[in-house]
């Protein structure tokens, strides 16, 4: 589309020359009769000709846009009285305009010597979250997870339920993210949902990251952009097929958001022509709408932010998946995506358990959490058994109304393990299979069911009747640890390494996915949030759902059984229920304590995660 079509079509769809995008008053202000002539054919204010023309005048000199004059837009007549025509030259300017000339870079990042800018400006040292963000493995698992679940299709099938997982896993990253912040006493994420207002957030990546050139076999590497504060949304030009310069514009992207919420709300038109309904089988294809659409071309714009030409020019770490945590923006982006989603969720109304209430009975005290370091002094090979005896002797059997030993608080960060004892009774005569589902929130956020942090998920077999405890590690379902794959400074890249990416190039996306699944799960050093000194308080939250009715899988399987779907390209997901079950939909009343209250089959206690300096290691 030429940039007089594309601005024609804004002048006819505005009511105000307020509401034109900065490129279509660049292009004005230089083709001062285009405006004049559009606006005779628009309904902008129903003027005709001459009517109200110097209220319009003062449209346009409030923009900077050359006086209207007549010749103009009025075909001037030669000697011969015939009409002359726009030269070829000129009419190839109107047809292939000069988007380079017209997309000017704002003001760069002024950076000094050593990579970062003025300390005044920016610290790392006194940015609180700088830790986390640029942990090297929360880079590499972002990374890992879209190659595990991409959006696209093999053979004419896409991985299963990957809308709704994409939607999920992020949610499940920002409430960590939250998390820690909140430990710090810092606000939680504020979601970039204004796409006028300048940007405070400033973004100056480490200095020695950097990313490949497209189209340069030789290696070179160069710095990924730096973004100073108050930047706003951009206009920018990219590639389509055909090798067409296409614009985006910021009006583009409000045009989708509004897309979404007229979906959301239960209408149709030609973007949505079938009904969104308000069950749980349609999260797919809201998740995949949003992450494809908007989510898509918001992290485009984003990571062009400083270059709206975007061609030759070197994106920000918001372009693809390597390094985009790093970057604030990436939450608050994500946020403003998750609460579009969540709209459509709380028009579900509030879960309703009864049909997942399996005859099983657990307590608040019947919940333990006890440091590995501590069961190897009972037994220094660690053997799972003699824990397991162990847990019984103090926990339960013959204690089982006993609670003298049933409760340990969590003092540590990583890497001091601990593990999972869950006291269960089944309350029926035949034997049951069943999924313990865990969580835990910040104390102060436990209303609010899209800030609950899934922590594991297994399945287990009482016999009629049986009373027992349930042991679990605590990395089996979301960590995953393995050796380390990369250098430290590839690490810093946060790339798939060199020769890991050299052989995958050879391979479709099914086969990607599949050979790279069973190094897919969370950063196992990152498992529980980071917590304060002083402590901080969590409410832990242990559900048992009736395992006939879902697909958890066992222990013995690679990857993640939470974040990263099936293993095979055509699998299912290892779990029926919903992504994010039993914090999928709203409280009722907004109140965790309402939601669950009187159920049998749940427990919750309050945990104090610490921040301190030493701690055993195993």
């Amino acid at each position: 589309m030429s940039v007089s079509n594309y601005c024609y079509n804004q002048v006819r769809s505005s009511s105000h020359i307020a509401e034109l995008s900065p490129l279509c008053i660049r292009h004005f202000k230089e083709n001062s009769h285009n405006i004049f002539e559009k606006k005779l054919q628009s309904p902008w204010t129903k003027r005709t000709t001459f009517q109200k023309r110097s209220t319009f005048q003062e449209e346009l000199n409030h923009y900077g846009i050359v006086q209207f004059k007549k010749e103009n837009f009025v075909k001037k007549r030669d000697t011969d009285n015939t009409t002359t025509k726009t030269t070829n030259r000129e009419e190839e300017k109107r047809k292939k305009p000069n988007y380079k000339e017209l997309f000017k870079d704002p003001p760069q990042a002024k950076i000094m010597a050593d990579g970062w800018p003025d300390k005044n400006i920016y610290d790392p040292a006194k940015d609180k979250m700088f830790w986390w963000r640029n942990d090297p493995v929360l880079n590499q698992y972002h990374e890992h997870w879209h190659l595990v679940m991409p959006s696209g299709e093999y053979n004419g099938t896409t991985k299963d339920r990957e809308g709704e997982n994409f939607i999920y896993m992020h949610r499940y990253m920002l409430a960590r993210y939250d998390a820690n912040r909140w430990c710090l006493g810092m606000p939680l994420v504020d979601p970039l949902d204004d796409y006028v207002h300048p940007i405070p957030e400033a973004f100056y990546p480490p200095p020695f990251l950097s990313q490949p050139i497209d189209g340069r076999p030789d290696g070179v590497r160069v710095p990924f952009p730096a973004r100073p504060p108050n930047q706003v949304f951009r206009d920018i030009v990219t590639m389509a097929g055909g090798n067409t310069e296409t614009v985006i514009s910021v009006k583009d992207l409000t045009y989708m958001l509004d897309e979404l919420e007229i979906w959301i709300d239960g209408k149709t038109d030609q973007v949505h022509p079938f009904k969104l309904n308000l069950t749980d089988d349609e999260a797919t294809s809201l998740g995949s709408d949003i992450e494809v659409v908007l989510h898509n071309i918001g992290h485009n714009m984003l990571a062009y932010i400083m270059h709206p030409y975007t061609l030759l020019a070197e994106p920000s770490v918001l372009f693809g998946a390597r390094a985009g945590t790093r970057d604030p923006l990436f939450w608050r982006w994500h946020r403003h995506i998750d609460n579009i989603y969540a709209k459509w969720q709380n028009l579900l109304g509030p879960r309703d358990f009864s049909d997942d209430i399996p005859p099983v009975i657990i307590r608040e005290k019947d919940i333990i959490l006890s440091f590995t370091d501590k069961l190897l002094e009972v037994d220094k090979s660690g053997v799972n058994d003699t824990w397991f005896k162990y847990a019984n002797e103090k926990f339960g059997d013959y204690v089982w109304l006993e609670d003298g030993q049933d409760h340990e608080k969590i003092q540590h960060l990583y890497p001091r393990d601990w593990i999972w004892f869950i006291r269960a009774q089944n309350d029926s005569p035949k034997p049951v299979i069943l999924t313990f589902r865990i969580w835990i929130a910040p104390i102060d956020l436990i209303d609010k069911h899209a800030y609950w942090i899934e922590i594991d998920k297994f399945k287990r077999t009482l016999r009629p009747y049986e009373k027992t405890v349930v042991s679990q590690r605590c990395d089996h379902a979301v960590g995953i640890r393995k050796p380390a794959q990369k250098t430290t400074k590839q690490m810093d890249e946060t790339a798939i390494t060199p020769w890991k990416k050299e052989k995958l190039d050879q391979f479709n996306l099914a086969q990607i996915a599949e050979k790279l699944f069973c190094d897919c799960g969370w950063p196992y050093n990152l498992i529980i949030p980071r917590g304060s000194k002083k402590g901080s308080t969590f409410k832990l939250f242990v559900y048992v759902s009736d395992g006939t009715n879902d697909l958890v899988r066992t222990d013995t399987q690679c990857g993640s059984t939470l974040l990263c779907g099936g293993e095979k390209w055509t699998d299912k997901v290892p779990d029926i229920k919903p992504f994010g079950y039993p914090f999928d939909r709203p409280f009722k009343d907004g109140s965790f304590y309402k939601t669950f209250q009187g159920m049998k089959n749940i427990a919750h206690t309050d945990i104090t995660i610490k921040w301190v300096e030493d701690f055993p290691e195993v």
